[in-house]
């Protein structure tokens, strides 16, 4: 335990790998990710304290942050990642972070691991992006150096329009204002800058709330709109459904006072159950996300779904297909980069839009300029597979590989 930080946390040594998406496309899987990322997780846990994070579902020191409130910290992880890039011909946007706030308040204040990790991927030539509820906590710095690196880009997570529930579900987050303060900050600088409404709760915001959040977004400077229904982890159920009911019990806001327990109404609309979560109604979300779309294109924004799937049999539909007006589920879009030698920063590959999904799903117009296979079947990619596209990079100079990646 270290002392003189005001939150329980441990120090371990790590050599974890930087690695891509968990879920690989296949026409039965669950993936709606459209570009490649590498996963930057410095911190496993997270002092926001959302109720709902399905971070609380997962193993390991995942499980030890919800059961006792003990977070890791991943000592000198920005070193470790850097000595596996230097080791790539080829590499993907970092993404800080997938499953706990990067901007933390006090761990990032004390050890400066996201900062330090998007560092590693900004000095190499590679974009970054972000996502923070605690967008107050950015450092400057980094905007700067964002800024100029066209690809990188950042989200800002504002998932409901009542300040008083945001308090009750994220404890320790910004305020709403705080965050659409951050939003304004970064799109002034140029920086491509994505507003999330994610997740959204039912029964608590309304139509008319969505419309709220998407006109500050657009005042804010914000480009794009990345929408969800909360998810309800089974093995975090009982955790979700008890804090809307307290919230419920509290009173606010004054509109549900009388109005049967939250946890009831939720139980009556989760009854779509998708590999270890419930989803709501597929009915329900398919009317609130046509409604968002046509509220964001009427601001001028575009819009896109987060992980939202409709089960077919034994099949899962990504939802995007229908909803999404961007090019991207993020809405930038990001090619892969790659470079002839070790010795040089990477270039994004020209020709490369970076939606290696489409690709897969056979919509996309790569004509695999990038000139490796793999990156074409939007797989679940670890480490190991950038190290074997890297011997193919290695041997087919930039010139030559968009000639050799046609099929």
């Amino acid at each position: 335990m270290t002392e003189n930080i005001s939150i329980p946390h441990i120090l371990v040594e790590s050599k974890k790998e930087l690695h891509g998406w968990w879920n690989g496309y296949c026409p039965s899987g669950r993936r709606e990710c459209s570009q490649e990322r590498m996963l930057v997780n410095p911190y496993a846990g997270c002092s926001v304290g959302c109720a709902m994070c399905y971070s609380r579902a997962l193993p390991g020191y995942f499980r030890q942050w919800n059961q006792k409130g003990v977070i890791t910290v991943f000592k000198d992880f920005d070193k470790e990642i850097g000595k596996q890039l230097d080791r790539l011909y080829v590499a993907s946007c970092a993404y800080l972070s997938p499953v706990t706030d990067p901007f933390q308040r006090p761990l990032e204040n004390m050890y400066h691991l996201s900062e330090r990790c998007a560092y590693a991927f900004l000095d190499r030539g590679l974009p970054v992006e972000f996502i923070t509820k605690q967008g107050s906590n950015v450092p400057d710095a980094l905007l700067e150096r964002m800024a100029g690196q066209p690809h990188s880009f950042a989200q800002f997570t504002v998932f409901t329009a009542h300040e008083e529930f945001r308090q009750f579900m994220s404890p320790n987050g910004d305020s709403i204002d705080q965050q659409f303060s951050a939003v304004e900050r970064t799109s002034k600088r140029g920086i491509f800058t994505v507003v999330r409404i994610d997740p959204w709760f039912p029964y608590i915001d309304d139509l008319n709330n969505i419309e709220t959040l998407v006109k500050r977004a657009e005042k804010a400077g914000a480009k794009h709109i990345i929408f969800s229904y909360v998810d309800i982890p089974l093995s975090i159920k009982h955790q979700i459904l008890e804090q809307l009911d307290l919230y419920h019990a509290s009173g606010k806001p004054k509109s549900y006072r009388g109005r049967a327990q939250l946890s009831r109404l939720y139980q009556i609309l989760y009854t779509d159950l998708q590999g270890r979560d419930l989803n709501a109604h597929i009915e329900f979300r398919r009317e609130v996300f046509a409604a968002a779309k046509e509220i964001c294109t009427k601001h001028s924004l575009t819009f896109a779904l987060c992980m939202e799937f409709e089960c077919r049999g034994d099949r899962y539909f990504g939802l995007n297909e229908d909803y999404m007006t961007s090019p991207a589920c993020e809405g930038l879009k990001v090619p892969v980069y790659r470079r002839d030698s070790l010795d040089e920063k990477f270039s994004p590959i020209e020709g490369c839009d970076g939606n290696c999904l489409a690709f897969a799903k056979s919509k996309g117009s790569c004509n695999l300029a990038c000139g490796t296979p793999t990156l074409a079947e939007a797989g679940a990619l670890r480490l190991s597979n950038y190290l074997k596209m890297s011997k193919i990079i290695k041997n087919t100079p930039i010139s030559e590989s968009k000639k050799e990646g046609m099929p």
